[in-house]
């Protein structure tokens, strides 16, 4: 198979290559075994002198502290290697933890910087020193090198780690991973990022991310395998000029992220598989900020809108969004607005602005700021719930037209969707809230939570909503939170019937006493799982369907095609012509929604004769920026475009 099958090869690359050769090992002591502050370092740079980085194994013990005194180095072309013992259900086989010296006279930028590649198991990164106190220093990978395989670019490798507690960096705009580097490739299985917060900035305490002021970087490949985000600022970011070649998701759990999960949508090849998003976009959506073009919890920019080169077309592109499912908690839409109840959307926009006017809410709503916001009628400014795909991404995976042949076929066919549970869609539609994970012990701290949004929707003061941190500080194990579930519906909603989520973290009684053993069964078939993943990617078809991009068969008096022409001026401001042409009566629909997935207007609904058709757009009551309008027709047709309204 072509490129994508890089997946599977990239997920097994350091395993299959460390366990090709036998290394030499050296054990360190940590603090409670022995060791002293800087023991870590010293022990690297010993071997680093020595010349015999790449081939040593730094073995580290089970429930210690190794507490550095400087940032730690990997030199280009090297690989430094850093093991744990094996992780088990007690408080003894705690994974050791690297933290800072509480001494102020040390520099603190970076914990490790790789001018190389470098290797992680059974390590967890706490992003604090040995008070408690934050450290804003990321592990970086920097520059652009010849790694160890001869290929070109730096690898990170990193299997059952946890980092936590990652807030702003000191001295460059990233996460717990910076990448610095013009080819990252990463790969992170069974990780757990946790409480990577930051009691001022909603945007930091992120897992991996570019710094914003770096430019001609891009992620060759990065994947994500049962992993958890738990009390994020962002997950995943790509800022600049930053996109991302193979991204790839699977059996994630994302839960109480303030702003972005998945940003940007600069996919090239991209999969979000068997995944749980809940609470994935708290600050949620404020009409009056104007529209953005990230604006749902995952999303896909159009190649022309990207606002740098990138090497591929809108039909170049590989992406598949199956068996997701996203919630959000009553509270957080309570705290926001007031509930569900009113929801924000309808065919006339004057009406969803009325819908959300009750006199109720002025002393029923507990979050201050948006109290208030009722109490002086300003309904522009006060949060609303984020949609799980917004339009221009729902319409690449469902826009289709009319074939030569009379079929029905799929516009952009390597873009897929299926599988999808969607609170907001239930919601829409005023269907009864099944979707609730019932998670068993969420790592939630509510009302620091809750104050936290309520400032930085309003007055961004700081407060710090980490979940028990002192669980982190004090390296309990297991950690109290347990986001094993109860929603009948998500435990056999995955491919082959599994969980949704991290089903290492939660599912796994070799690491949990009690838990139900999902992930034993589950690692049975992964590499199945993983071949059908990177075929339905590849190939736009499921390997088990018959599918080949044809959705329907069209009645052969429509064997001409249905056109929408771009409409004329574009951009506009405030009227636009646009034209569409029938080859035979049909009862179309023509929509306009902005970026967010909420339609603002119908331009027509009804049957019409067969021919060309002109309607006029006015758009004087809307705040410029970029919209769509959207041609559907009874027989499945779907065409859509995009136009610029300027102000």
């Amino acid at each position: 198979m072509k490129q994508i099958v890089t997946m599977i090869a990239c997920v097994c690359f350091f395993s299959l290559s460390l366990s090709a050769q036998v290394k030499d090992t050296v054990d360190v002591n940590g603090m409670y075994s022995g060791g002293v502050e800087g023991e870590l370092n010293t022990a690297i740079q010993t071997v680093i002198d020595a010349g015999n980085l790449s081939n040593t194994v730094f073995k580290l013990k089970s429930y210690d502290w190794y507490v550095i005194t400087g940032t730690i180095e990997v030199p280009a072309g090297e690989t430094l290697e850093l093991v744990g013992e094996p992780i088990g259900t007690t408080q003894a086989s705690a994974p050791p933890q690297i933290l800072w010296t509480a001494s102020g006279s040390v520099t603190k930028n970076f914990m490790i910087a790789v001018y190389g590649d470098l290797v992680m198991k059974n390590i967890w990164i706490r992003y604090a020193d040995a008070a408690g106190i934050q450290t804003g220093t990321p592990i970086v990978f920097d520059g652009d090198t010849l790694g160890v395989t001869g290929d070109t670019g730096e690898y990170g490798y990193f299997e059952n780690c946890i980092f936590e507690w990652m807030p702003c960096p000191t001295v460059t705009a990233s996460g717990s991973i910076c990448v610095r580097s013009e080819h990252f490739n990463g790969t992170f299985i069974n990780c757990y990022f946790r409480n990577c917060v930051d009691s001022h900035f909603m945007y930091y305490g992120r897992a991996v991310s570019f710094p914003f002021d770096v430019s001609g970087y891009h992620t060759d490949y990065v994947s994500f395998e049962n992993c958890t985000f738990a009390n994020m600022g962002y997950v995943y970011m790509q800022e600049g000029t930053n996109w991302g070649e193979n991204v790839h998701f699977n059996h994630c759990t994302f839960y109480n992220v303030v702003m972005f999960s998945l940003e940007s949508g600069w996919w090239w090849k991209m999969n979000v598989t068997n995944s749980l998003f809940v609470n994935a976009f708290m600050l949620g959506f404020i009409p009056i900020q104007g529209t953005n073009p990230a604006s749902a919890i995952f999303t896909i920019t159009p190649a022309d809108s990207i606002n740098f080169e990138v090497p591929f077309t809108d039909q170049d592109r590989h992406i598949l969004f199956a068996n997701n499912a996203y919630y959000m908690d009553d509270w957080l839409v309570d705290w926001m607005r007031g509930g569900w109840e009113l929801p924000y959307w309808s065919d006339n926009p004057a009406d969803s602005v009325k819908k959300w006017r009750p006199a109720s809410r002025i002393t029923s709503v507990g979050c201050p700021y948006s109290r208030d916001l009722y109490q002086i009628r300003a309904f522009n400014e006060i949060p609303y719930p984020r949609p799980m795909l917004d339009s221009t991404t729902v319409n690449y995976f469902d826009s289709t037209y009319v074939d030569g042949d009379g079929h029905i076929v799929k516009a952009y066919p390597l873009m897929n969707k299926a599988k999808l549970y969607d609170i907001y869609a239930l919601k829409r539609a005023g269907l009864p809230d099944t979707l609730n994970p019932g998670f068993i012990e969420p790592p939630i701290n509510l009302e620091p939570l809750k104050w936290f949004l309520n400032e930085k929707w309003g007055t961004n003061l700081d407060t710090m909503w980490a979940y028990e941190i002192e669980a982190g500080f004090n390296q309990q194990w297991p950690l109290p939170e347990n986001m094993a579930y109860t929603n009948e519906t998500f435990l056999t909603a995955g491919m082959g019937g599994f969980p949704l989520g991290d089903l290492y973290q939660w599912w796994n009684p070799a690491i949990r006493e009690g838990a139900t053993d999902y992930y034993s069964a589950w690692l049975a078939q992964a590499d199945e799982e993983r071949e059908t993943i990177a075929t339905w990617l590849e190939t736009g078809v499921h390997p088990d369907s018959n599918d080949v991009g044809i959705v329907g068969k069209a009645d052969p008096a429509v064997l001409a095609k249905y056109t929408l022409s771009q409409n004329y001026p574009n951009p506009f401001n405030p009227t636009t012509q646009i034209e569409y042409s029938l080859p035979v009566r049909s009862q179309i629909t023509l929509d306009v929604f902005n970026m967010l997935g909420q339609k603002i207007t119908t331009l027509h609904h009804g049957t019409q004769k067969a021919g060309n058709h002109t309607v006029t757009f006015d758009g004087s009551g809307l705040a410029g920026g970029i919209y769509f309008y959207r041609l559907h027709s009874d027989n499945g047709v779907s065409l859509t475009k995009k136009f610029v309204l300027l102000k």
